[in-house]
């Protein structure tokens, strides 16, 4: 660590700056937030197929992944997330209302960022949000949620998981999550797992969330817990449920259904260009 990353960011606590993709047009602007050992090359497709004369797309690759800062001292909690999200939006000018679209642990960020600042957020949708804990009304989702844990605790705490790429097992997890975790990333990894997955209050800050929330899950997902989701959150009046057919991952259809529920209309998939005739070749 440089005296300077010392001094600024660990003594005065200093929000590291963050790489991000801004397309800097649209009146409206929507704030994207990718999962775990991911970074903000997920939403490729999903930047295709918003107007640009519509919305201004701000999506970060969050502190201790893709081009960010990897610190190796900080906790990875989601408030750190959530600050370092904070401040590069202010450093953008903006102020609000807007979107925040998340992933897998982006949604547990977007959420947060929503519950401490109500005025910066207008809309919140969260796609595959991994929300685990006790919750003494739905005993069945508290019982799923002991074992996912207990999963993603005995991942954290064995890194050659994710470095022997051979085995057959985390070749699956990688296909079915999305995850891809370099070395230099591992302990951004494992602590966001523990300190942002696993120590979490998302169900607790969206139950009286009061801005328009969508929660996206996937059919085929085998990551994250959807059995309860329903009853749970049918008290509040701002959230509203979907299912897409899909897995963990951001896919040209899940990137349809996402551009649909924020421009409100119906996304058709981007055309193949044809080749032209001096190309084909002759039978």
């Amino acid at each position: 660590m440089g005296l300077f990353d010392s001094f600024w960011h660990r003594f005065l606590r200093r929000p590291y700056r963050l790489e991000y993709l801004d397309t800097g047009i649209g009146p409206q602007t929507v704030v994207l937030l990718h999962g775990l050992a991911a970074n903000k090359e997920i939403w490729t497709d999903l930047v295709r197929y918003l107007p640009r004369s519509e919305w201004r797309i701000i999506a970060p690759d969050l502190v201790g992944f893709g081009a960010s800062p990897k610190p190796q001292w900080i906790e990875y909690t989601v408030n750190e997330h959530a600050r370092t999200v904070e401040t590069l939006l202010k450093r953008l000018g903006v102020k609000g209302p807007v979107v925040v679209l998340g992933h897998s642990m982006g949604c547990l960020v977007a959420a947060h960022i929503a519950a401490v600042r109500p005025k910066l957020v207008g809309r919140v949708i969260l796609y595959e949000p991994p929300l685990l804990g006790e919750v003494p009304e739905f005993p069945a989702h508290g019982k799923r949620s002991a074992r996912y844990k207990t999963l993603f605790g005995y991942i954290a705490a064995h890194p050659q998981l994710a470095q022997v790429e051979s085995r057959l097992l985390w070749r699956i997890a990688r296909k079915l999550s999305g995850m891809n975790i370099a070395p230099q990333e591992w302990i951004p990894f494992e602590r966001s797992l523990r300190n942002t997955i696993l120590e979490q209050q998302a169900y607790e800050e969206l139950k009286t969330i009061a801005v328009r929330t969508d929660i996206v899950y996937g059919r085929f997902d085998l990551v994250v817990i959807r059995r309860g989701i329903k009853e749970m959150f049918r008290p509040n009046p701002y959230v509203r449920l979907h299912l897409v057919s899909d897995m963990h991952g951001i896919s040209a259809r899940s990137a349809r259904y996402l551009a649909g529920l924020l421009t409100g209309r119906r996304i058709q998939p981007k055309k193949r260009r044809r080749k032209s005739a001096g190309n084909k070749k002759s039978p």
